[in-house]
């Protein structure tokens, strides 16, 4: 695992507009702003970031895309993916240790704390993700958008089949009956890698 890419920074400006705050009308409070850089060092201590990533070329039978024995029907995903020969998927989670923290919280009826270890792991995952994604990048060259299961005409219940070519088990992420990724700041997504002209 690669340490550059799972040591998280999670900026302090990103989890404010997590929050829902405007940076430049929104004023924050000397004590909510403690509060939050304090949910910051706390979510350090808490990640146990782990992901992992699939690549395959991509084949086209019957307007459908297969990757190795995976099979995508899908219009967007064709037209993401259009221009693009090798395809990338990736799984990325931050664990259950944050997951564990709010339901604490919660239990403790301390919704304020929850909400912005809420918000924080969101901004950790995103991070996680988006470094995942600039590491493809420098390896192979310029990459479509990402997307994942669950957006556009891509149905939801599709992650099954995604997360076992994925390997996803591999890295402790499984999946709820209603196909809701567990641990929750889990992030699942598909982008090709466009052809060099």
């Amino acid at each position: 695992m690669n340490n550059e890419i799972v040591n998280l920074k999670i900026d302090y400006e990103d989890v404010l507009v997590r929050m829902g705050a405007n940076k430049y009308r929104t004023k924050i409070d000397t004590k909510i702003e403690t509060s939050i850089l304090e949910t910051i060092d706390l979510a350090k201590k808490l990640l146990q970031p782990k992901y992992a990533i699939s690549m395959a070329t991509k084949k086209i039978k019957d307007n459908d895309i297969f990757l190795d024995d995976f099979r995508i029907t899908s219009k967007d995903i064709f037209r993401l993916l259009e221009n693009s020969e090798q395809v990338c998927g990736l799984i990325a989670t931050i664990g259950f240790s944050i997951d564990t923290k709010i339901s604490l919280f919660l239990e403790q009826k301390e919704i304020m704390p929850a909400f912005i270890l809420d918000s924080v792991g969101s901004v950790a995952i995103e991070e996680l993700v988006g470094n995942i994604c600039n590491d493809v990048k420098e390896k192979f060259g310029p990459t479509t958008m990402r997307f994942s299961p669950g957006y556009g005409d891509w149905p939801i219940q599709n992650q099954k089949d995604f997360l076992q070519w994925l390997g996803a088990e591999k890295i402790g992420i499984t999946l709820s009956p209603t196909f809701q990724m567990v641990p929750r700041k889990s992030v699942s997504a598909i982008f090709g890698i466009q052809k060099q002209s």
